[in-house]
């Protein structure tokens, strides 16, 4: 880090800097600068000082370029031009490294001249004093958000970022000065890195803020659900300069989240859905079936003897039956059908897109599952299998009440035939089946 200067150092260097005379021959100043009190040489580290240097005859740019790679570019170079040596462009000095020329057949212009390199100086020091505030605000900054968990990053307007913090280095899984200078397509695989450059270019576009939920994979391959938020960053004038931007983990919050929806959708001992969540699946079904003309149909399944198991074998008996039962309903329905615990030892099995015909065939190979499981060995023949009752809801004159009473009355013709069998409902069919 440069080094800093009070106002006040400023001013004592401006009026007190001691003056030096660099000659590659090593000769006395001439006599128009005795006054000055020039020092022959120039220390090494003296800092940013006032040097004349003699102009010798021919090209000023050898010298002025040789001192300038000496002694770096705070010093303020005055090119000495003798007219009896040889005239100079003031221009041909000034590219040559100086900042500055001194005629010295024009004496009364060495205070001037002196005036311009103080000037000159105490700028590059005010200079030097901003930028160490400016660097030193900046690393504190850079140290606050390296202890903060959350990744932390800035990009410019042009999507190149300018800085990050240590939780972004280990989400991104490369060091700052990897990412710093890098488009997020040299961090990001192409597919994530078109997805965030999108919402950046939104972004800035119209300005403001911006919050999104994704999915992203971390440099450890981990997933993690994430909230990404943004803020456009704009200058004085308005105009956008870039985008700040964090990343909060929200995995564990949405983890919690999914908890709670099954807790609210799914029976806690089967893990079939609920009542609940059958009718609000049904409802958005049926009304879909109602506006494209699609077949629904439903069926209700109770568990043959329920009670005598539960009185038999005890009550943690029954329900691992009824574990077993969701398990092989389930597994036997395939996707798209929705299978759930109406209560007690009953189910609901929603068909979408299924007429009458194909959701018995579909039930019976439920029936049939259950009953060569074997789920209780040793025991009475309709103990443990399924009656069923199976109907088809006509979208367009029976609503999803009338298909369920339907299937209810086919279900307990079922019981009263021997159980362990697929009846459908009369109006609509005379299949029936038993094992």
């Amino acid at each position: 880090m440069h080094g800093s200067y009070s106002t006040v150092e400023v001013n004592a260097r401006r009026e007190s800097s001691p003056l030096y005379w660099l000659s590659t021959q090593e000769g006395p100043a001439p006599p128009e600068l005795e006054g000055l009190g020039l020092r022959q040489g120039k220390p090494a580290g003296a800092g940013a000082e006032i040097c004349f240097v003699p102009l010798g005859a021919g090209d000023p740019a050898p010298t002025g370029l040789a001192l300038r790679r000496l002694l770096g570019p705070d010093e303020y170079l005055i090119g000495v031009a003798d007219p009896a040596t040889g005239a100079f462009c003031a221009d041909d000095v000034l590219q040559a490294g100086f900042d500055d020329v001194l005629q010295l057949d024009r004496p009364d212009d060495i205070a001037l001249c002196l005036a311009r390199a103080r000037a000159v100086l105490a700028r590059r020091l005010q200079q030097r004093q901003d930028l160490a505030h400016v660097e030193l605000e900046r690393d504190y900054l850079q140290a606050c958000i390296d202890r903060l968990p959350t990744p932390i990053f800035f990009k410019n307007a042009e999507g190149i970022y300018v800085g990050c913090n240590k939780a972004f280095e280990g989400f991104i899984g490369l060091p700052a000065e990897k990412v710093v200078g890098s488009s997020v397509y040299d961090v990001a695989p192409e597919d994530l890195a078109r997805r965030y450059q999108q919402a950046d270019d939104a972004l800035l576009a119209r300005g403001g803020e911006q919050v999104y939920e994704c999915e992203v994979r971390y440099a450890d391959g981990s997933l993690h659900h994430v909230a990404f938020h943004k803020a456009a960053i704009a200058s004085e004038d308005g105009r956008l300069r870039g985008i700040a931007g964090a990343m909060l983990d929200i995995t564990d919050r949405k983890n919690l989240e999914g908890r709670l929806i099954d807790a609210a959708e799914r029976d806690p001992l089967t893990n079939a859905y609920n009542r609940r969540k059958f009718f609000e699946i049904a409802t958005e079904v049926t009304d879909l079936a109602r506006r494209e003309g699609h077949p629904v149909s439903v069926a209700i399944i109770d568990l043959d003897h329920f009670k005598s198991i539960n009185d038999q074998f005890g009550h943690a008996e029954g329900d691992r039956v009824l574990c077993a039962t969701a398990a092989l309903l389930e597994s036997a329905a395939g996707d798209g059908i929705t299978v759930a615990r109406a209560g007690g030892e009953e189910f609901y099995v929603l068909f979408p897109g299924l007429a009458l015909t194909m959701a018995a065939e579909i039930a019976e190979t439920m029936r049939r599952q259950v009953s060569d499981a074997g789920l209780l060995p040793d025991v009475e023949e309709a103990t443990g299998t399924l009656s069923v009752g199976v109907a088809e809801l006509d979208p367009l004159c029976s609503t999803l009440w009338d298909a369920l009473k339907e299937a209810d009355e086919a279900l307990y013709r079922a019981k009263r035939t021997g159980r362990n069998r697929v009846c459908v409902a009369r109006r609509q069919s005379g299949y029936a089946s038993a094992g």
